[in-house]
This record gives C-alpha cells, sequence and structure tokens, in this order.
C-alpha cells in the first residue's frame, strides 16, 4: 500500500521542497505508547541534516496518526500524521518501536494517491461527509 505525504511542516531549512513524498508501508509496529506506528519506505530517498549527528540519507520513516480512530487503510484521505526519520536501520529487524532508533521531524497530511482526492473544508465537514456516507446520503448535501 502506498501513500503520499503533503502538507509537511518540517522545521525551517529542511527539505520542505521535496514535497510530495510517497511512501511504500511496510508493516504496523507497535511502540511503548500505542500499537499503531507504520514504517515505510520512502520512494526517493532524502538527505537530512542534523545539527549535532551530520548528513544522513533517509531511505525509511515511521508514521503515525495523529487523531484517534483513524487509521491507514486504501481510499483513506486527508490523514494528519506524525513523521519520524529512522535513524538506525536495525529498526527494520525489530519487532517492535525503539524510540532511540527514529528521529521525529514534522507534521503532515497523508492520502491514498489512489483515493478519490475531493478537498474537505474543514476538519467538521469531513466528519460531516464521513458520517453522511454511513448513512446512505451524499457527502456535501
Amino acid at each position: 500500500m502506498e501513500f503520499r505525504l503533503r502538507s509537511v511542516a518540517f522545521a525551517r531549512g529542511d527539505r520542505s521542497e521535496e514535497v510530495p513524498l510517497t511512501v511504500t508501508m511496510l508493516r504496523e509496529i507497535p511502540g511503548p505508547d500505542r500499537p499503531d506506528y507504520w514504517l515505510a519506505e520512502l520512494k526517493q530517498p532524502l538527505s537530512w541534516v542534523s545539527a549535532s549527528e551530520g548528513t544522513f540519507e533517509v531511505s525509511h520513516v515511521v508514521l503515525a496518526t495523529q487523531w484517534e480512530n483513524t487509521a491507514f487503510r486504501e481510499g483513506a484521505t486527508r490523514i494528519p500524521v506524525g513523521i519520524a526519520y529512522v535513524t538506525d536501520m536495525s529498526l527494520l529487524e525489530d519487532d517492535a518501536l525503539d524510540l532511540d532508533k527514529i528521529r521525529y521531524v514534522a507534521t503532515g497530511v497523508a492520502d491514498d494517491p489512489n483515493a478519490d482526492d475531493r478537498p474537505f473544508a474543514s476538519a467538521a465537514s469531513a466528519l460531516t461527509d464521513t458520517v453522511a456516507k454511513l448513512f446512505g446520503r451524499k457527502p456535501g448535501a
């Protein structure tokens, strides 16, 4: 499953010109505080300059949804996410997320690139549209 990361709020000086970023979701990985982190591989690696650790090529990220009851699934759009770079590649073999092997860098919004890309005006309208669909009504009506 692929997702597109867009509207990423990187720290000043980071590679925001490389957005949108496309990731391949590899697997869900439990963390110490929640069970639903996702390990993902960047389609195009990016260069990251850490003030304390130097320059790294980032090929993998860890993503976490920011809203309760949201999940990465086919057709999902406008998912607010936290984004962390994988800084220790041994994480790819681990059964659980070790927070010492990642570096939280940004928040953003993720979409299934094959989903309907109709924008929502706000989080409230997104909820309203979702509820409308559940009751068999046309969103936005």
